[in-house]
């Protein structure tokens, strides 16, 4: 699926204070249509996992930049890849803090390995994309809306679906490709649907500014076209602290950041098999 650019970490640039409120680039419905474009060049996803129980590695909130540590996201790369499989892994979005900083950011996670660029999925979040950032994210992740599966052989496991939340909007496209794809999708026989985007439904404070999470009709309509088809979870970040929320039957969870300056941070593992069991590790004190 991600196809990356190698490269040293790059200088910081200077900020555009504009970028702080607004994309000030491609809207939501550009990167939705641009997306599908690469979806459709490549075909659909789907992950063999040889048998029916795996752990899904997730982690969110990054903040790379060429100035700050970045222990964390390199603990976690390493605790995925030395784990044993069948595995996946999540990251969801905020991976850099500022423009300039991916191929930074890719020096850590080593995406040109397709042994790990095959099973670590992305989505973008809202300091991934602003500043105009948008083309610099595509050329390293391509697409910041699709879907793929799991299966043990012939077998349907479970359905994940990454929307592109960065500006706390999904857009009029991505909404209606959302309906249609849970419509068809709900009715082959997943015995899972989980949603993984970067802005959250559940707003904690206002700390995130415009972004902090969806219009208040958005969030309506989401919700419930979620609960109708019949989806069970949905990881979500952006807000670095631990959250968790069940509405109208659909489990919605926040994690912590993996940020290195912020202390009490975790990321979290998910055991999919007949049940689902969470777990939630401590990165190492600073």
């Amino acid at each position: 699926m991600f196809s990356l650019l190698l490269a040293s970490c790059s200088k910081d640039a200077t900020l555009d204070l504009a970028g702080m409120f607004s994309p000030q680039g491609e809207t939501v419905n550009t990167r939705f249509e641009q997306s599908m474009a690469y979806n459709d060049s490549v075909g659909e996803i789907h992950l063999d996992m040889a048998q029916d129980n795996y752990t899904i590695y997730v982690c969110t909130d990054s903040h790379i930049t060429r100035h700050n540590t970045y222990r964390n996201l390199e603990y976690f790369i390493r605790h995925y890849e030395d784990a044993p499989g069948p595995k996946m892994a999540l990251h969801l979005g905020d991976l850099i803090d500022a423009q300039g900083n991916f191929p930074c950011a890719d020096s850590i996670l080593r995406l040109g390995d397709r042994s790990l660029a095959d099973t670590l999925f992305i989505t973008p979040g809202n300091h991934d994309i602003y500043f105009k950032q948008w083309p610099v994210y595509r050329s390293f992740f391509r697409s910041a809306v699709y879907w793929f599966d799991t299966n043990n052989g012939g077998k349907k496991l479970d359905l994940f679906i990454c929307l592109d939340s960065a500006e706390g909007e999904l857009g009029t496209k991505q909404m209606a490709w959302l309906k249609k794809l849970l419509a068809e999708k709900s009715q082959e026989g997943y015995r899972r649907i989980i949603v993984f985007t970067h802005s959250h439904l559940w707003k904690l404070d206002a700390s995130q500014g415009i972004t902090s999470n969806y219009a208040l009709e958005t969030s309506y309509e989401l919700t419930s076209l979620l609960a109708k088809y019949g989806v069970e979870y949905v990881l979500s970040g952006h807000q670095h602290s631990r959250q968790s929320v069940v509405f109208k039957g659909v489990h919605y969870l926040v994690l912590d950041a993996t940020k290195d300056s912020e202390n009490g941070q975790a990321y979290m593992t998910v055991e999919m098999g007949p049940s689902v069991v969470f777990h939630y590790f401590d990165y190492p004190q600073k």
